[in-house]
């Protein structure tokens, strides 16, 4: 398979579990919060690839989303000690990533 595929399909598994791990959370299930943790290391991951070996025009916004990404991690903390503020790294991702979205990627 190509490695293209390969990092498509695995970015999308960590949007899911990154998802599944919000919903986890918000239903006061215990898990939740690891396997968003794994969600968004796939993430940050799949992210710094692009970014390293990406195209040098399109660095900015690769670097705007692991920034993004990185978000997630101050999530997952406040998710697992209890606290009621991870939304608000929720809510900053989401901003960057739509941030992101407006700028072009050039192929």
């Amino acid at each position: 398979m190509n490695i293209y595929k390969v990092l498509s399909v695995s970015y999308y598994i960590g949007m899911a579990l990154v998802f599944i791990g919000v919903l986890m959370h918000m239903s006061e299930l215990t898990y939740g919060p690891y396997v968003f943790v794994g969600g968004a290391l796939i993430m940050i991951g799949i992210r710094l690839y692009n970014m390293l070996f990406g195209k040098p025009m399109n660095r900015r916004v690769h670097t705007i989303l692991v920034y993004s990404s990185l978000m997630l991690l101050p999530a997952a903390w406040a998710m697992i000690t209890y606290r009621r503020y991870w939304v608000i790294f929720i809510v900053l991702t989401a901003i960057l990533d739509t941030y992101a979205s407006f700028r072009r990627i050039k192929k």
